[in-house]
């Protein structure tokens, strides 16, 4: 059984709700557990300064549950993050797990609606809240900075955390944290965005390895590319979570 579930954050790091569907296809590839978006609507971002790029992906009730029903069809569970009070309702109507961001940790207002839904939620966090105790709350410990040091990661405290929401360029921390954290189950979030690794071919293949670093690639940039791993580097670190498993299974 396994005990690390992996996250795959597409969040805002598609162009088109083909583009979305396509990076669903990627992330099954990669074998990854779950894939997740965001809920936003324009009062959220009535003040962010890429407003206009924001603006085509907001997703609306119709456009969440043909998501879903595509990650279902790749046996993909699905999460969604909602950052306004309304959007808790598509998020629980639409998802395996309600996913509170770090900005929003301490909103007590939305993560009581969430609550009330019956569904777990799995809370962004700095450190794990001491003395508090809920069978419907798991902490994702996260650290804010986009993207944050190496040196600013806290194994001692990540570890006391139900899951780590990782917002490195890189795979290094959350390896430590599976390494010692793989005794029972939890949680690795991870964004992921299109990359010069992967190229899309065709619908049914989706993705193909480019033979060199220099060839296809799509154009656009993703959002959340400072924080963002590549489908390729995805797929490397799935494989490397499922080694650890394996070797804590059979280790004497």
């Amino acid at each position: 059984m396994k005990k690390v579930h992996t996250i795959a954050e597409i969040g805002v790091n598609f162009d088109s709700f083909e583009t979305a569907n396509q990076m669903i296809d990627a992330s099954a590839e990669a074998k990854a557990d779950f894939i997740k978006f965001q809920l936003f609507n324009e009062d959220t971002i009535e003040d962010s300064p890429i407003k206009d790029r924001l603006m085509p992906l907001i997703l609306n009730e119709e456009k969440v549950k043909h998501l879903q029903e595509h990650a279902r069809d790749h046996e993909l569970g699905f999460i969604l993050t909602p950052m306004y009070l309304d959007a808790i309702d598509i998020a629980a109507k639409y998802g395996d797990y309600i996913k509170i961001r770090y900005a929003d940790h301490e909103n007590e207002e939305l993560i009581e609606k969430a609550e009330a839904t019956g569904k777990t939620l799995l809370i962004s966090v700095p450190y794990r809240p001491l003395n508090v105790y809920s069978p419907r709350k798991r902490y994702l410990y996260c650290l804010s900075a986009y993207p944050p040091r190496i040196e600013d990661f806290n194994l001692e405290v990540a570890c006391s955390c139900h899951g780590f929401s990782s917002h490195f360029p890189h795979t290094v921390c959350d390896l430590a944290y599976v390494i010692n954290r793989s005794f029972e189950e939890c949680f690795i979030e991870k964004h992921v965005m299109l990359g010069t690794r992967f190229w899309f071919v065709d619908p049914k293949a989706t993705f193909k390895p480019l033979p060199h670093e220099g060839g296809v690639a799509s154009e656009f940039k993703s959002i959340d590319r400072a924080v963002s791993v590549t489908f390729y580097e995805l797929t490397e670190f799935v494989s490397q979570i499922r080694l650890v498993e394996q070797m804590k299974r059979i280790r004497l």
